[in-house]
């Protein structure tokens, strides 16, 4: 009994207390969200339109190398190139917040280090920029290439996916903070994931026995789904039930570990 209350309260907080957190201290994540916002665009001429433009300018530039240089249409198929970056925005996304979360409790130390702060704002802070970011050039980029319908669906597909992430930047946190070593490695682990991942190849291309053994990188799990949701593509039913699965086996102890390290954050910085 004791075990299953403390199964169901990792799960209760690990979800309900950052977003309570969020809500409780709204105008403070607001007047976090427009500094940064701030020290992003600030002596730049075009101000806030550059979060917006840089992903707009690496899907152009993906077209241009992969749809014109290297003319991944007539090589691959006709819908490599729609594939492709299909995948990729939702990967720039993901790994963008992750590659944050290793150093979010250095990034943010002036905020807490003498005054009091709510810590538990900080996961949610540093993913309402790039899901608001990525969630429009996504949703224009499919309006685009598939059409409204696809454009709509893909609306969802960032919040989802940083749903998905939450309780590994709750982990990746405290372990970017308590170990630095984990922080140099990570975005060359996230490198090698990508690309043993369906983002810059199709999975039928991939030789017999690896398909049969790529259910076992949640990731390529993540863009069955993401295909399935904006393209249509096959969606087995096991590909959801994995990923809720690795979800809720990772939320317990990353919420646990995390609100236990609270108190000792301020000591190590």
């Amino acid at each position: 009994m004791n075990n299953s209350s403390s199964i169901f309260s990792g799960l209760f907080g690990g979800v309900y207390m950052p977003f309570r957190a969020c809500v409780k201290h709204a105008s403070l994540l607001n007047m976090l969200v427009k500094r940064e916002i701030i020290v992003r665009t600030s002596g730049t001429l075009l101000g806030k339109l550059w979060p917006l433009l840089q992903p707009a300018l690496q899907v152009a530039g993906f077209w241009f190398l992969f749809g014109i240089v290297y003319g991944m249409r007539q090589d691959r198929g006709p819908g490599f190139l729609e594939f492709f970056l299909v995948g990729m925005l939702p990967w720039l996304c993901l790994s963008e917040v992750l590659n944050r979360s290793v150093g979010m409790f250095r990034e943010f130390s002036a905020l807490y280090r003498r005054t009091p702060f709510p810590i538990e704002i900080l996961p949610i802070l540093i993913m309402i920029i790039p899901g608001f970011v990525y969630t429009i050039i996504y949703g224009l980029l499919c309006l685009f290439i598939f059409g409204p319908a696809a454009a709509v669906n893909s609306l969802i597909v960032m919040p989802l996916l940083l749903l998905w992430l939450l309780p590994f930047v709750l982990l990746f946190s405290i372990l970017g903070l308590f170990i630095r070593d984990f922080a140099q490695a990570l975005p060359f682990f996230l490198t090698l994931i990508m690309y043993s991942t369906p983002i810059l190849f199709l999975p039928e291309m991939l030789p017999a026995w690896y398909q049969e053994w790529l259910w076992l990188n949640p990731l390529a799990d993540v863009m069955t789904a993401v295909h399935a949701l904006v393209q249509g593509m096959p969606f087995n039913p096991l590909t959801a039930v994995r990923l809720l699965a690795l979800w809720f086996v990772l939320l317990v102890p990353s919420w646990l570990l995390f609100r236990r390290s609270m108190p000792h954050i301020r000591e190590v910085l």
